[in-house]
C-alpha cells in the first residue's frame, strides 16, 4: 500500500477490532472550513495507492496484516503504530514516529524521526536519516547486525557499547552488534542528535 500526501497529519494503524484483518480503511478529515477532494484510490498491481493531494486536518489509514505500508509526506507529522507488515516513510518537513513489530525504514526533511522496532531478522540494511532533526532508533537487544552511525553537525549516543570518532562537528560510529551477521542500519543526520537503543521486552 502506497499513501501519498501534500499536507496532513497521517496515522496508519492495523484493522479495528471487528475489522477484516484483510481490510483496509482511509478516513479524511478537512481542515476548518474547507472541503478539500477526498483521496482517491487507485489498485495497482502490487496492491492500492491512495493520493491525498489537496491540504487535509488528518488522514487515518488501517492497513491489512502483512500488506506492507509506504508513506510519502510533502508536509504533516507521520505516526505508524502497530501495522503487522513493513513500513517505510519519506517525509519533508514533519514528525516521524514508528512503532511497529517489525521493522521499518525512514528518511525526514526537516523534523525528528522515532523508530521502535521489535524484529530481529530483516533483509540487508535498514536505512534512517533526517536533514534537520534528531533520530531515535530502538532495536531488540538480543539482535544482531551491523552499524553506521553519523551525524554532520550533532552528538552520537547507544547503550549497545559501540565506540565513535569524532572530527571537528562531525561525528561517526562503525561498529557490529552481538556478532553482526547480514543485518544493518545506518542513521545519518546533518544536523542533529542520533540515539540507538536497546529495546528489551517487558517478561
Amino acid at each position: 500500500m502506497e499513501v501519498r500526501v501534500a499536507s496532513a497529519t497521517v496515522n496508519a494503524y492495523q484493522p479495528s477490532a471487528g475489522q477484516p484483518r484483510r481490510a483496509f480503511t482511509i478516513s479524511a478529515t478537512a481542515l476548518a472550513k474547507q472541503t478539500p477532494a477526498a483521496p482517491r484510490l487507485r489498485p495497482v498491481a502490487h496492491g492500492v495507492i491512495v493520493d491525498a493531494p489537496a491540504p487535509l486536518a488528518s488522514l487515518l489509514v488501517r492497513v491489512p496484516d502483512d500488506v506492507n505500508l509506504l508513506i510519502e509526506s510533502e508536509q504533516g507529522d507521520v505516526n505508524v503504530t502497530d501495522i503487522n507488515a513493513s513500513a517505510r516513510v519519506v517525509a519533508k518537513r514533519g514528525d516521524v514516529k514508528v512503532m511497529l513489530p517489525g521493522y521499518a525504514q525512514a528518511a525526514v526533511g526537516q523534523g525528528n524521526l522515532s523508530v521502535t522496532m521489535g524484529s530481529t531478522d530483516w533483509p540487508g540494511t535498514l536505512h534512517f536519516s533526517t536533514q534537520s532533526g534528531n533520530i531515535e532508533v530502538w532495536v531488540i537487544a538480543k539482535a544482531a547486525f551491523n552499524v553506521r552511525l553519523h551525524t554532520d553537525d550533532g552528538s552520537l549516543f547507544t547503550d549497545f557499547g559501540l565506540r565513535g570518532t569524532s572530527q571537528g562537528r562531525s561525528e561517526t560510529i562503525v561498529g557490529s552488534v552481538n556478532g553482526g551477521g547480514g543485518h544493518g542500519i545506518d542513521v545519518e543526520a546533518s544536523t542533529g542528535t542520533i540515539r540507538l537503543l536497546r529495546l528489551t521486552p517487558q517478561p
